[in-house]
């Protein structure tokens, strides 16, 4: 998390938390166009990079039967939460509850990446100055996504 790198953990963490906040509304999104449009949406879920039916399926049995549990383990497991989100505009579950579940699921990573990130911050700032350090950011933010995609296209 650039906050972190830059500004420390303190700021980091709090910007931990504003994403998990702002994740939970975007979830909120998916989950009402779930309930309104359940064949639309899943068909763009579906079209997304790493995403297919059996995912999407399973992600819907492990919200039926674990819920908030389902997207915390799911987050760290990489199940994508977008994924719950929709599961649970299916199973019809409560907003407020969802949002707040939501918040719950993503902030430990959240929190673990800004912090592990602050930690990291000094030590790259020293030895990477500049846009150097932003360069291997983007780049390790790149290479994360590009083996996320490939191991859940196998």
């Amino acid at each position: 998390m650039g906050v972190a790198i830059r500004y420390g953990m303190r700021r980091g963490l709090a910007a931990a938390l504003v994403a998990a906040v702002f994740a939970a509304l975007g979830g909120l999104v998916t989950m009402k166009w779930a309930t309104l449009a359940p064949d639309a949406s899943r068909a763009l879920i579906e079209s997304l990079p790493g995403i297919g039916p059996g995912l999407l399926d399973r992600a819907g049995a492990e919200w039926r039967e674990g819920g908030t549990w389902a997207m915390l383990t799911g987050s760290f497991g990489g199940t994508p939460y977008k994924l719950y989100a929709y599961a649970a505009g299916i199973e019809r579950a409560g907003m407020a509850g969802f949002f707040l579940a939501s918040i719950i699921a993503r902030l430990p990573r959240f929190l673990l990446v800004a912090w592990l990130s602050s930690l990291a911050g000094p030590y790259l700032r020293r030895r990477l100055p500049g846009r150097r350090l932003w360069l291997v950011f983007s780049l390790a933010w790149a290479v994360f996504y590009a083996w996320y995609f490939a191991a859940m296209s196998a």
